[in-house]
């Protein structure tokens, strides 16, 4: 096929739409601002040579979970630990509460804090297990999810009532109702914090009923090597198919002819005539390389008013050392999650909303290479990956936001400082330069809060993937069903764009 297409943004979803397309036989270009593709998915040496850091995402459930992935079937070693994830309780003790992929363990750690929790955490999990592949699929489905949210219920039948509670639940409320303690809440508030919405938050149950579910059904997985293995392996696959990438290409602008899409243009001022553009870069820079009035009103003024979420600090470490963390399963597992129970979470997520460094951050912890040797030198040294949300302008130098994570880690891992060889501390502002996408340091593009999700993620008319101009189509993680790395809005709005051309 001659008709020519453009996909702005090398990042996962937009080389999982160039991937459809050009197996399809369209002529596709990837445009990457970047020097490199991947986006939120890269790895480099970002403290000393031989030690290998994700610099965003850097745990996949939702890529082993995703329909899109499956089908993709791309050559990766997968690794994912017995231990996807440890809550440390409180500082100076071995307090623990940890997720085992095995359901049972999980159990009997939820009961050794909080006697009852582990039952009630198995009777859910044991009740959803029987439709894990149906509940994925609605998640990770592409709107409208008619099909699969209609066929769930049908299958659940009676217990569609009893379940129906869990959609609409804050994370506070669904772990104090089920779990019954403060502390054991925590540990399911924790998994829900990765995003910008608090616990006490109406629907913020889902993201952590969803994430520490996917722990029992698929684990936290990585790829050995780095993340940036999994951008690697789509570019390969891009090439195979005759597709092209081209890094150190800013889009400007996107030309129209009427009310269709008719060129883009390169900083540069290069000039690439195309019948279609995938934009996957968020509202912000969107709406700068649109003509005004490009787009209908409510949609444009829905596209400027975009809120960003929280900001994001994150740290790489190379250590000569493993973490000398004092809880014992926090030795072993791939993510350790610093945050205490419930209340602390919440107050580390509201300092963060209302403008302040959290007084005790809550981290999440990578400790990716006690189980992929290949990320540090040979004979001897760790790394490990930490981010805490934080205002968008957190109002400190890098030295003393770092110094805010290390005595926190401090805390938890006496001894942690004097491991440390060397360190990498980026800002929500540099990591907004590296990727203009992540507006503030925003890793979702986009507050997850309910007024922005599901139809509204980003608007009725865009939620889809197709927009009302024609030819040009959207995704990423601001376009449903959301931020992780799981390549369903890419695929979706190729998906989209084939059946509007009769493909």
């Amino acid at each position: 096929m001659s008709r020519r297409i453009a996909v702005i943004g090398a990042g996962h979803h937009g080389l999982a739409a160039a991937v459809r397309l050009s197996a399809r036989g369209y002529d596709v270009v990837v445009l990457e601002a970047a020097g490199r593709p991947g986006g939120a998915v890269r790895s480099a040496e970002l403290t000393q040579p031989g030690f290998i850091h994700d610099t965003c995402s850097g745990f996949f459930p939702l890529t082993a979970a995703s329909p899109v992935f499956r089908q993709l079937d791309l050559e990766l070693e997968w690794i994912d630990p017995a231990i996807p994830m440890v809550h440390v309780l409180a500082p100076g003790s071995p307090d623990e509460i940890v997720l085992h992929r095995d359901l049972d363990a999980t159990a009997a750690s939820l009961d050794a804090c909080a006697p009852g929790a582990g039952g009630a955490w198995g009777d859910l999990v044991r009740t959803l297990w029987p439709y894990r592949e149906a509940l994925i699929g609605a998640g990770l489905a592409g709107l409208p999810a008619l099909g699969p949210g209609a066929a769930l219920l049908g299958r659940l039948r009676g217990r569609a009532l009893k379940l129906a509670p869990f959609a609409f639940s804050s994370s506070a409320g669904l772990g104090r109702r089920l779990l019954g303690d403060e502390r054991a809440a925590g540990w399911l508030a924790g998994s829900g914090a990765h995003a910008d919405v608090s616990p006490y938050a109406a629907g913020s149950g889902v993201f952590s009923l969803g994430l520490t579910f996917l722990g029992h059904v698929v684990g936290w997985p990585f790829p050995r090597g780095g993340a940036g293995r999994l951008t690697e392996a789509l570019v390969a696959r891009l090439r195979d198919h005759g597709g092209e990438l081209r890094c150190g290409a800013a889009v400007s602008a996107i030309e129209t002819r009427g009310d269709r899409v008719a060129a883009v243009r390169l900083a540069g001022e290069e000039r690439i005539p195309v019948e279609a553009v995938i934009c996957t870069a968020s509202p912000g820079p969107l709406t700068q390389m649109l003509p005004p009035g490009a787009l209908p009103g409510r949609v444009e003024r829905r596209l400027q008013g975009w809120r960003y979420g929280l900001g994001t600090v994150k740290l790489d470490y190379a250590l000569s050392a493993p973490v000398p963390w004092i809880s014992v399963h926090a030795r072993q597992a791939g993510v350790v999650h610093v945050g205490g129970p419930l209340g602390e979470i919440a107050a580390s997520l509201a300092d963060a909303a209302a403008g302040r460094f959290p007084q005790r951050p809550g981290l999440v912890v990578g400790q990716q290479s006690l189980h992929d040797p290949s990320r540090a030198p040979a004979g001897g040294g760790h790394t490990l990956y930490v981010y805490a949300r934080v205002p968008q302008r957190p109002g400190l130098t890098d030295a003393e936001m770092a110094e805010r994570v290390e005595q926190r880690l401090e805390s938890f891992a006496p001894g942690f400082g004097q491991l440390v060889l060397a360190r990498s501390v980026r800002s929500p502002a540099a990591i907004e330069a590296e990727n203009p996408s992540l507006r503030g340091g925003d890793l979702a593009s986009g507050s997850c809060r309910p007024d922005q999700q599901l139809v509204l993620r980003p608007s009725p008319a865009l939620c889809r993937g197709r927009t009302p101009l024609q030819g040009l189509y959207v995704a990423g993680a601001w376009v449903h069903p959301g931020p992780g790395v799981h390549g369903v809005s890419g695929w979706a709005a190729a998906a989209r764009l084939e059946r509007q051309w009769g493909g």
